[in-house]
């Protein structure tokens, strides 16, 4: 059966934004019992349609499309806010980034925790910038980094939690000198961010900004070079970026104190995958080679070194077209250009293939946007769009098994899960 907008109105009127906590009116000391505070739901996903200006909020309890938000112009890409409660649909092209409420959130009422659910809703608040494009979620804030755009209009990063999109606002901003293609990690009160400088052509070093109130003040700039800079990821006290001869490691992110590790890799490394369950282990991807090839490393930034990471089969001119973990962190999915879906879980040894699931994408397409991958993280589901064959395709985590392919009457690309971790 295929699912399109909208499906009758579906039981979200459960707007369970259950009973007031709070006890009652007549000044008792005892407090009115917490029924119903918690909601069994697997969430929801927010999904961009190819070359169109929607965004499609898609409710994994009932199987159906509940909201589609107009867009002002096609997304370049869709990702989940810090606390899965908001989708940001960046319009790199167009400097902005709009944001819809997919109405499943959770409050700390200090004596328990309290479920919400309400009609998704488009928010009239979005983040500006010249060409948002990286974004960086780590540990309940985020940042967007705006690249900026030569000659005149520097790069940008915006950081922010659920909180502040809730209130119309990002936490702190910061300007950067150069327009560049670099990134901001935001880790506690530090920002581990790209400097370029002014005869270089892209980003090779690193820089650490300590935040005071709305605002980022430089603290150090590392001295090591990461020719090649692109891709990171904070986890573990540790942030690694990707160079085009291995990665740089930044750790502690302490003021006066950081120190930066180069690890050096067979290939360049273009992509930093982490998880926080990992600590500081990463993986490193890149594309090397005739043909272009995709590689991974295992990344140990304690250890200060790299191992390959073999993928049987994975032969000259194999290349990655999406990856992610699971919820947990155990295991590592990385889909290949002609549609096998490969879960890879880390032992003594390394990471190694646990199982590939051959014709995972039904239709692969020949050019971008190629399938997306999205983990749910109060189930033991990770999914796949396949825009080919017009259908999301959910796998099960624990099986490693299809669970289902769900017919949709659209193309589907980008993918955020959103909801109630668990």
């Amino acid at each position: 059966m295929k699912h399109s907008s909208l499906q009758g109105g579906l039981a979200l009127s459960l707007v369970l934004a259950l009973a007031a906590c709070g006890g009652g009116s007549g000044g008792s000391s005892s407090e009115a019992p917490h029924d119903n505070t918690r909601i069994d739901t697997a969430g929801r996903l927010a999904m961009a349609e190819d070359a169109a200006t929607a965004l499609r909020i898609y409710d994994l309890d009932s199987s159906a499309v509940v909201a589609n938000f107009p867009l002002d112009n096609p997304p370049s890409a869709v990702y989940a806010s810090p606390g899965r409660r908001y989708a940001l649909a960046f319009q790199r092209t167009q400097d902005t980034v709009q944001i819809a409420d997919a109405g499943l959130w959770q409050e700390d009422h200090g004596d328990h925790l309290h479920d919400y659910q309400a009609a998704p809703k488009l928010l009239s608040f979005r983040i500006n910038g010249p060409q948002p494009t990286h974004y960086d979620d780590r540990a309940g804030q985020a940042s967007i980094f705006m690249d900026g755009r030569a000659p005149s209009a520097v790069a940008s990063a915006s950081v922010f939690k659920d909180a502040d999109l809730g209130a119309g606002r990002v936490g702190a901003n910061i300007n950067f000198a150069q327009p560049m293609h670099g990134f901001a990690e935001p880790n506690g009160s530090f920002l581990i961010a790209t400097y370029r400088a002014p005869e270089a052509t892209g980003p090779t070093q690193a820089e650490i900004y300590s935040r005071q109130g709305t605002q980022y003040t430089l603290v150090r700039r590392l001295d090591a070079q990461c020719p090649g800079m692109h891709g990171s990821f904070t986890s573990g006290g540790t942030t690694v970026s990707g160079c085009s001869d291995g990665v740089l490691a930044v750790s502690p992110q302490a003021a006066g104190a950081a120190a930066a590790t180069k690890i050096t890799t067979p290939t360049g490394v273009g992509t930093i995958a982490g998880h926080p369950q990992l600590g500081a282990r990463f993986i490193g991807i890149g594309n090397a080679g005739t043909p272009s090839t995709t590689r991974f490393y295992d990344i140990d930034a304690a250890a200060g070194k790299a191992t390959p990471i073999s993928i049987p089969g994975w032969a000259d001119g194999r290349l990655r077209r999406a990856h992610g973990f699971d919820r947990a962190g155990r295991t590592f999915f990385v889909l290949d250009n002609t549609g096998t879906l490969h879960a890879l879980e880390r032992g003594a040894s390394g990471w190694a293939v646990k199982k590939s699931i051959a014709g995972a994408i039904a239709a692969m397409p020949t050019a971008a946007p190629f399938p997306a991958f999205a983990a749910n993280e109060a189930r033991d589901e990770v999914y796949l769009s396949d825009p080919g064959a017009r259908q999301l395709v959910a796998i099960n985590n624990t099986t490693l098994d299809v669970a289902r392919r769900v017919a949709l009457d659209f193309r589907p690309t980008y993918l955020a899960w959103l909801g109630i971790a668990r």
